[in-house]
C-alpha cells in the first residue's frame, strides 16, 4: 500500500521543504520531492493543507498522562499514557520511574516491558527511563525521599539484571559509587544522565569523564553557582551549560523556565545538542485539581504541576505541541530546530535514529501534521493515519 502526503511544508533537520510531497510504502518513507506528486494508481493521498508535515516528536522522560502514572504498574496506565500523548503528536516516548520501592519499580518495568510487545493504540514504547532512586536529597524535588539510595556495591545491577529495556538512568554523580556506575552503563550502551543533584564543577568534569553525557531537565533540580567557602564555585548548571560532553533537555512549558532560559540553553548547546521535553505525570491533558505521585500530593494549577505546600514542581503537565509553540513562539527558536529538539535529537540520545526522528528516505513514517500555531492535525504512526482532527 501507498500513501501519499502531498500539499505541506516539510520540516527537514536542516530547513523546511516548502509545498513538498512524501511518498510512504507500508511503513517506510520512500520518496520527498518538492513539488505535487505525480498521480499513483491505488495510492492514498493525504493532503496537508498547507499546514507542517514533521517527523513524530520523540520523549525520553515521560511519567503519566491522562490520569494514570507509570508507576501504577498496570498496563491499563500504560496503554492510557501512550495514547494521551499519541493525540499531541509524541509518536514514540521511554516510559520513566520515579525513585520508589524496589518491588514497585520492578513491577512498573515488567508492565511496560509486557506492553511494549502488544498491539495498543498510542506512543512507541522505545524502552526505560529511570529517574532515581540514585539522587540528592538535597535536590530530591518531588521524589519521595525514603527510597533515595546510592549506586555503590552495584545495587543498580539488580535493575540491569531484572530488564534489558533500560536506555536511560538519571542520577546524582557525586554518590557513592556514582562514576564506577556510569562506566559500567556507559560500555552497556545506556544513557547516564545527571538529575537532581547537589555536584559541584569539577565533579561535573569528573562526571563528564566517566560516562555521564546528559542533563536531565536542565536548570531544574540541581546546583548553581554558590559559595560554600566564601569563594563561588559552579555547580550541575554550569557544568551543563559549558562542558561540550553534555547535551541537555529542558521542560519547554513555558513555566518551569522563562523564554530567556530556553534561549540560553539554545545560545550554549546550539541545535543539536539541546532537547525538550515533557516530563509529564498523571495529570497531563487532565482538569486541575489533586494528584498522586509517588505517594506525594501534587496540584495542578496555573498550567503546572507542583507539591501541594508549593515548594516544589512534581513534573510538568505539558504535551509535547505545547513544548514545541513554546520553544518557537516565547524562545525565538526557527520551528525546523524546535522541531529538531523532540524528534532526531533524541533519538540519537537512546540511538533510535537510524530508524526514527526524521522525514528520511528509508525510515519509518512517523509524521505529525500541524499548523502554524502547532495544533495537531493529523498523526501517522508507521505509515498510518492514527489520529485525525
Amino acid at each position: 500500500m501507498k500513501t501519499v502526503i502531498h500539499n505541506g511544508n516539510v520540516i527537514k533537520e536542516d530547513g523546511i521543504i516548502p509545498n513538498a510531497s512524501i511518498l510512504i510504502e507500508t511503513d517506510r518513507i520512500i520518496d520527498i520531492i518538492n513539488e505535487p506528486y505525480p498521480s499513483i494508481a491505488d495510492a492514498k493521498y493525504i493532503d496537508a493543507n498547507g499546514n507542517y508535515i514533521s517527523p513524530g516528536f520523540i520523549d525520553t522522560h515521560v511519567h503519566g498522562g491522562g490520569g494514570f502514572d507509570i508507576m501504577d504498574g498496570t498496563e491499563e496506565a500504560v496503554t492510557e499514557i501512550a495514547y494521551t500523548h499519541l493525540k499531541y503528536g509524541m509518536t514514540s516516548f521511554v516510559p520513566t520511574t520515579l525513585t520508589a520501592s524496589e518491588e514497585r519499580l520492578f513491577k512498573a518495568i515488567d508492565t511496560v516491558e509486557y506492553v511494549k510487545n502488544q498491539d495498543y493504540i498510542g506512543s512507541r514504547i522505545l524502552g526505560i527511563h529511570l529517574e532515581g532512586p540514585y539522587i540528592s536529597h538535597t535536590y530530591k524535588g518531588a521524589q519521595n525521599p525514603r527510597y533515595i539510595a546510592v549506586p555503590s556495591n552495584g545495587h543498580y545491577k539488580r535493575f540491569l539484571d531484572h530488564s534489558p529495556s533500560i536506555k536511560r538512568i538519571s542520577a546524582a554523580p557525586e554518590l557513592d559509587g556514582a562514576m564506577e556506575m556510569a562506566r559500567d552503563l556507559k560500555e552497556r550502551g545506556i544513557v547516564v544522565a545527571v538529575a537532581h543533584s547537589d555536584a559541584d564543577f569539577s565533579c561535573m568534569e569528573l562526571a563528564a569523564q566517566n560516562g555521564f553525557s546528559h542533563i536531565t531537565h536542565m536548570f531544574n533540580g540541581m546546583s548553581a553557582l554558590k559559595s560554600p567557602d566564601y569563594y563561588c564555585r559552579g555547580g550541575v548548571v554550569e557544568g551543563g551549560l559549558i562542558l561540550d560532553e553534555f547535551t541537555a533537555e529542558i521542560i519547554a512549558d513555558g513555566k518551569h523556565m522563562p523564554g530567556e532560559m530556553l534561549r540560553l540553553l539554545y545560545k550554549c548547546k546550539g541545535p543539536d545538542k539541546m532537547i525538550l521535553t515533557t516530563d509529564a505525570m498523571r495529570a497531563t491533558d487532565m482538569p486541575y485539581g489533586i494528584y498522586d505521585l509517588g505517594g506525594l500530593e501534587v496540584l495542578i494549577d496555573d498550567g503546572v504541576a507542583m507539591l501541594s505546600d508549593r515548594t516544589s514542581f512534581a513534573g510538568s503537565i505539558a504535551t509535547a505541541d505545547r513544548l514545541v509553540r513554546t520553544a518557537y513562539r516565547l524562545a525565538g527558536i526557527p520551528l525546523a530546530i524546535a522541531v529538531k529538539m523532540i524528534s532526531i535529537n533524541p533519538a540519537k540520545l537512546i540511538g533510535v535514529d537510524k530508524e526514527l526522528g526524521s522525514i528520511d528516505i528509508g525510515k519509518i513514517a512517523d509524521i505529525v501534521i500541524f499548523d502554524d500555531d502547532i495544533n495537531i492535525k493529523t498523526v501517522i504512526q508507521s505509515g498510518k493515519i492514527i489520529i485525525q482532527n
